[in-house]
């Protein structure tokens, strides 16, 4: 476990412990600002500390309200809000009712404070809350009786609104929820969701089980890195990807699927000198398919200067791909097949290769190779004859 990770773990427990048995009288308080307060930081779902974490507790803190007799949970959008209640549209489809009561306690988000959405409450957000029992019923402004609930006992404000965000080029005009946990959501205003985008993240916060982290760079190195990966920017054109789920939707509403596209940067590799970083970009290609596109960067870690990947090699840049390939062949993990080969051999470009703590991984996006449909990926195991391509001082550690 990162040290970081582990620490706030730690710390998030032992205030889960203490809130528990000093307040009682009221233990469902237990962990609802810590839990929102404590996990700032991202990291890979394949083998990050953060996730977990936070499924984990997230799992502890529903034991601990269903224990303390809550009935379920309930979410949806604001579409009426008074000083005494919220009414909520499910996702259900459903409408009910949550009270606002003098010991209700809601968890805001971003710039949105939960004491101020208290005393002035409005529509545009989306909120969740555990219940215990129906309270009654509430007549809505046009007059429907809605089931009312006790929040037990604290609100969560989800999502929020921002109108009319971004135009296509027909006029369509889109509006956008940005949530909590599950980037941004553009849809129309009719409600068809076009695109969730998890925008640009990373290098900083992000840890992968044992591997260091960012926090692990020089000081002198950190701000190098961080403006490498600062200018690199979006990967992808956030414009030209809601035209084309837009595109997508027109040809075929009742197949269409909401597209994502999303990019991370983390931590891949490292050792005494160098320091690797991988970049994945997620992006719908065409339905349901969805592609993923990796790009490593390396950096002298005392520094932080960026070190172009075609210098970590001994041998010239047009030899790498055939040596590598030779290699995983030998091995098992690569293509037998002269007309793949000879393909990749072609399309290679040094963009296509990134570094595990283990392995150098070559990827051929689909599209790159003519015989291949999809993505295609070659797996090279650092082992003596690997390892002997590169400059000692780029292998990383824990490669044996």
């Amino acid at each position: 476990m990162d040290k970081g990770s582990e620490v706030t773990a730690l710390v998030f427990l032992h205030n889960l412990v203490y809130n528990f048995y000093i307040n009682k009288n009221k233990p469902k308080f237990v962990a609802a600002d810590l839990l929102i307060s404590t996990f700032h930081s991202h990291s890979r779902e394949e083998s990050s500390m953060r996730k977990r974490l936070f499924l984990l507790i997230s799992l502890f803190l529903f034991l601990i309200l269903s224990a303390c007799g809550n009935k379920g949970s309930i979410s949806g959008e604001v579409v009426e809000a008074t000083p005494s209640a919220l009414i909520l549209q499910t996702n259900e489809g459903n409408q009910v009712a949550v009270l606002l009561e003098e010991n209700t306690r809601i968890f805001g988000m971003d710039h949105i404070d939960g004491d101020n959405y208290k005393v002035a409450p409005h529509t545009g957000v989306r909120v969740s809350f555990f219940y215990e029992g129906r309270v009654g019923s509430i007549t809505t402004a046009d007059g429907k009786q809605v089931k009312a609930y006790h929040a037990a006992p604290f609100i969560r404000i989800d999502a929020y609104l921002i109108p009319e965000i971004a135009v296509l080029s027909d006029g369509t005009v889109l509006d956008v929820w940005k949530t909590s946990s599950f980037g941004t959501t553009y849809q129309t205003k009719d409600g068809i969701e076009l695109l969730r985008e998890d925008a640009p993240n990373g290098p900083e916060n992000h840890y992968v089980e044992n591997i260091e982290s960012f926090d692990d760079l020089s000081e002198a190195a950190k701000p190098h890195v961080a403006e490498f990966y600062e200018k690199q920017g979006k990967l992808y054109d956030l414009q030209a990807e809601l035209e084309r789920a837009w595109t997508a939707y027109q040809a075929n509403p009742k197949a269409f699927s909401s597209f994502v596209v999303g990019q991370e940067t983390f931590p891949s590799a490292s050792n005494e000198q160098v320091f690797y970083f991988r970049t994945t970009l997620t992006q719908t290609i065409s339905g349901s398919t969805v592609q993923e596109i990796n790009l490593c960067a390396a950096f002298d870690r005392e520094n932080g200067i960026n070190i172009p990947l075609v210098d970590l090699f001994v041998c010239p840049e047009e030899d790498i791909v055939k040596e590598l390939l030779d290699i995983a062949e030998k091995d098992g993990s690569g293509p037998a097949d002269p007309v793949v080969k000879e393909e990749m051999e072609t399309a290679f470009q040094t963009k296509y290769l990134y570094f595990s703590q283990d392995s150098i991984w070559l990827e051929f996006p689909q599209g790159t190779l003519p015989s291949q449909e999809y993505t295609y990926l070659v797996s090279v195991a650092f082992n003596n004859e690997c390892k002997a391509l590169l400059h000692p001082w780029a292998v990383p550690n824990h490669s044996d």
